[in-house]
């Protein structure tokens, strides 16, 4: 099976429509693919964000609703942490 992998401007695609459902979303900063499950884990100015890879694919696919599931997988982070 190919993976795909996505970058910055699919992310911030995704990031852009769902910061209608949280505001309090920041700006992307780095991302890395989880080995296991093919994740995106997503790291933004003020938090960190997952993203399946089939929400990458095709962001017209994905049902409107479906972006405020996305939104609330938003983790706010108040501490700088060296993990990235």
């Amino acid at each position: 099976m190919k993976i795909t992998e996505y970058g910055a401007t699919e992310i911030n695609n995704i990031l852009n429509s769902i910061r209608s459902y949280d505001s309090t979303i920041g700006a992307y900063e780095n991302h890395l693919i989880l080995k296991n499950d093919g994740i995106y884990s997503i790291k933004l100015t003020n938090g960190t964000l997952s993203l399946y890879p089939e929400e990458l694919m095709d962001k017209q696919a994905i049902p409107q609703e479906r972006f405020k599931d996305i939104a609330a997988r938003f983790r706010e982070t108040r501490i700088k942490s060296d993990m990235w």
